[in-house]
This record gives C-alpha cells, sequence and structure tokens, in this order.
C-alpha cells in the first residue's frame, strides 16, 4: 500500500508543478482571449492535483511510515503544511482572476486585461512556485530528522 500512495503523491506533485510552469508561462504581456481560457482550465487541473497531493499526504501520514505521531513530532513536517497552506492562499488571487476574466470574455467585454493586473498575477505565481520548490527541500529534512531519531533509539 505504502508504494502506492507515495507514487500518487509524487505524480500529483509533478501535476501541480506542471500546471503552475503551464500557467506561469501563459500568464505574460501577450495573453489573449484563448489563453485566458486555458488557463482556467489548467488552473482546475491546479487544483485536482493539489487536491490530491494534500489527500495522498494525509493517507501517507494516517496509514504508512513511521507513524502519525513520529511524523507529527517532526518540525519539518509542520514547515511543509505551513508552506502547502501557503501556497494554496496565494493561488487563490489567480484563479480568482481567470475566472473574472473568462467570464468578462464570454460576456464579450473588452480590454479586460490590463498589464498591471496580468503582471501582478504573474509574481503570484512566481510566489507558488518558489513555495512549491520549497516543499521537497523540506520534506528531504523531515526525513532525515527522522533517520537522527531512528540513529538516537
Amino acid at each position: 500500500m505504502e508504494p502506492a500512495i507515495a507514487s500518487l503523491h509524487y505524480l500529483a506533485m509533478m501535476g501541480v508543478t506542471a500546471c503552475l510552469g503551464a500557467e506561469f508561462f501563459l500568464c505574460n504581456d501577450h495573453l489573449q482571449p484563448g489563453h485566458v481560457r486555458l488557463l482556467a482550465r489548467i488552473d482546475f487541473g491546479y487544483i485536482a492535483s493539489a487536491a490530491l497531493v494534500f489527500l495522498t499526504g494525509l493517507a501517507a501520514v494516517l496509514m504508512v511510515g513511521r507513524g502519525p505521531l513520529a511524523t507529527l513530532s517532526q518540525p519539518a513536517f509542520w514547515a511543509k503544511l505551513a508552506a502547502f497552506i501557503a501556497l494554496a492562499v496565494v493561488s487563490i488571487a489567480p484563479t480568482s482572476r481567470y475566472s473574472r476574466w473568462a467570464r468578462a470574455i464570454a460576456a464579450g467585454e473588452e480590454r479586460i486585461l490590463t498589464g498591471r493586473e496580468i503582471a501582478s498575477t504573474r509574481r503570484l505565481i512566481g510566489v507558488e512556485l518558489a513555495l512549491l520548490a520549497s516543499l521537497p527541500v523540506l520534506a528531504a529534512l523531515g526525513v532525515e530528522g527522522a533517520v537522527d531519531d531512528h540513529a538516537d533509539g
């Protein structure tokens, strides 16, 4: 069971990474209406992948590995959870902008995309990517702590 959960967790993280990379690539000064619709679809994939990351991570904490008490006692686990929550919070603004932009385009509104708002959204995606990059580092620190705990015992 453990390899299946770990594999799903890693695949979901790859999905999050791919979706955020695609959003960062598409959200630029040359953003077109078709790209906005694509951004909204990619963002849905991002949300689905992030949900799968959370659920498989929860399953891993509760059902496999060192057990919940050992995992919950690791400061790196809490730092990783905080980074994941921060990633989710930062993602709210780009998600809501994609939805608003897509609705405006569907309604036939013109000139809805401003350079300032696009640049701001792209910066937020960059923050999301930085938070995402911190997760494997924090995960490795958690594993390192677990190895140290076993070496002491």
